[in-house]
């Protein structure tokens, strides 16, 4: 069946969510945009300000202080995040679709992936909170202490349009855990999914302001969220320029924690001891084009042992041609569209830079055609790179490739760290030696061996450098979103 005439059969929720009810934005305005599938009109979604967020805001302070969230058993707190991740299985279909109809990527693969991960996430969360212990101080004398995680009350969550429910639920989901209230605002082109999520909170049984969203610009919004000074914490997933602002925002207003996992511009090196050159390149392929390249970690700037260069890019013109777009709600395609016309035509001003810059370019040959209104862009391969080129430098968030050719392991290594970012890396090679030297010096934050994409929950996310700060993903989120206090006791004794 055709998936798009689905859409007709489910209410699209548009208004906020905030203290438990839908409420349109309180100056009436709303979002305007235009489908990155076939540019037809998407309008209605609530335009929040500042005045929506303080209400927001004091919604989710007054639910802290009560403590109708807070207080509650640890269990119960489990126990109301694991129903709503079974209440999200239930609406896995629609969740699918409202994120395909806003964002353009495929609903096979926000169907089979995305959304059952951003389910499993919020399972693997609940199942860790009462096995991630606190800190006990030795008794020494009579004298001993405790060190224990509270939490930070409300929490601001700023979230991407590239994988919406996925980065959400790795956020709210600890955040929540711990007992802080939150506000998320998600991105403009991505709102619809989490709308969603509020309604289903409520039928778990997350007290009403305990959980709010505020739909948006980033400018006005995003902004208001960042700057209130009864947020103890923001933490935000996107563009490095963006994340700077984030963190000006937090120390002109009260110093409040920060949480940022921005840009990338991932290196993945495949040296002269690998022996698995076609599995290399299918795996940076899978990683690199199924989302139209819109993944913050994508596996973008390519680094060959020029031994192995001619055998790899080979192989890789192949593997790309499985990845052509086509129209994502068509149940053979996997592969969809660019998020937006302005991310459209920022990605292809990138290809036309690289062209003029006089790089040897292939694209994709397969065609999908399914709407001239499309934003769509074939995968693109740019071989022979020098680290100079601004392809080379700047992070494209598109499906564009770029080679660049290595003398040896130590030069790879040195135009891999040649960079501003620091989120992912990888490197290929069958000789175990050359596996811990090439990952030990590589400056990011999760290097893959002989593999990408494949870690899971229990693996900590995030980058050094322009990358970001702090953790998205294991145990270790649980810091993110509490702060460490000390008790220290003293007994006195009756002789």
């Amino acid at each position: 069946m055709y998936t798009r005439n689905k859409l007709d059969t489910i209410t699209i929720e548009k208004r906020a969510y905030i203290n438990g009810k839908f409420v349109q934005a309180i100056s009436g305005k709303t979002l305007c945009k235009n489908s990155p599938i076939d540019g037809s009109l998407i309008d209605g979604i609530a335009a929040c300000n500042v005045d929506d967020v303080n209400v927001s805001v004091s919604a989710a302070k007054n639910a802290y202080i009560s403590g109708v969230w807070k207080s509650l058993k640890l269990d119960e707190r489990k126990a109301i995040l694991l129903k709503l991740a079974d209440l999200m299985e239930k609406h896995k279909e629609e969740l699918a679709l409202l994120d395909t109809y806003e964002t353009g990527r495929a609903f096979q693969n926000y169907y089979h992936d995305s959304i059952p991960k951003a389910i499993e996430a919020i399972r693997y969360f609940a199942e860790g909170i009462d096995k991630y212990y606190d800190y006990m101080i030795p008794p020494r004398g009579s004298d001993f202490g405790v060190v224990t995680r509270v939490p930070l009350g409300v929490v601001g969550l700023i979230t991407p349009w590239n994988d919406p429910m996925v980065v959400t639920s790795w956020k709210f989901t600890p955040a929540l855990l711990m007992g802080n209230s939150v506000v998320i605002k998600p991105a403009e082109q991505s709102s619809l999914s989490i709308l969603k999520v509020g309604s289903l909170t409520k039928a778990a049984g997350i007290p009403d302001g305990v959980f709010n969203v505020v739909t948006g610009y980033g400018i006005e919004a995003g902004k208001a969220l960042a700057l209130h000074q009864d947020v103890r914490g923001i933490y935000f997933t996107g563009s490095s320029e963006v994340g700077k602002l984030i963190m000006q925002y937090a120390g002109q207003s009260n110093m409040k924690k920060v949480g940022l996992e921005c840009g990338g511009k991932s290196p993945y090196i495949v040296t002269s001891n690998c022996k698995k050159i076609k599995e290399a390149a299918s795996v940076l392929s899978a990683n690199m084009f199924y989302n139209q390249g819109q993944i913050c970690s994508a596996p973008s700037r390519v680094i060959l042992d020029k031994r192995v260069s001619e055998e790899f890019v080979a192989y890789l013109k192949e593997e790309c041609e499985k990845f052509v777009p086509g129209d994502p709600f068509e149940d053979t395609n996997n592969v969809g569209c660019i998020v937006s016309k302005e991310q459209w035509k920022k990605v292809n001003a990138y290809i036309e830079s690289g062209r003029k810059e006089g790089v040897a370019c292939y694209q994709a040959q397969n065609e999908k055609p399914h709407h001239t209104d499309a934003c769509c862009i074939q995968p693109t391969i740019f071989t022979n790179v020098d680290i100079s080129h601004r392809i080379a430098r700047e992070e494209i968030f598109g499906p564009v490739v770029v080679i660049i050719q290595a003398d040896n392991t130590k030069q790879a290594i040195q135009i891999a760290n040649d960079s501003n970012y620091g989120l992912a890396a990888a490197v290929w090679t069958c000789d175990i030696d050359e596996a811990y030297y090439v990952s030990s010096r590589l400056e990011a934050g999760l290097v893959h061996i002989n593999s990408y994409g494949n870690d899971d929950n229990s693996a900590p996310f995030g980058g050094f450098k322009e990358s970001g700060i702090g953790k998205d993903k294991s145990l270790f989120a649980f810091d993110e979103y509490s702060e460490w206090k000390t008790v220290w006791m003293h007994f006195l004794h009756g002789d």
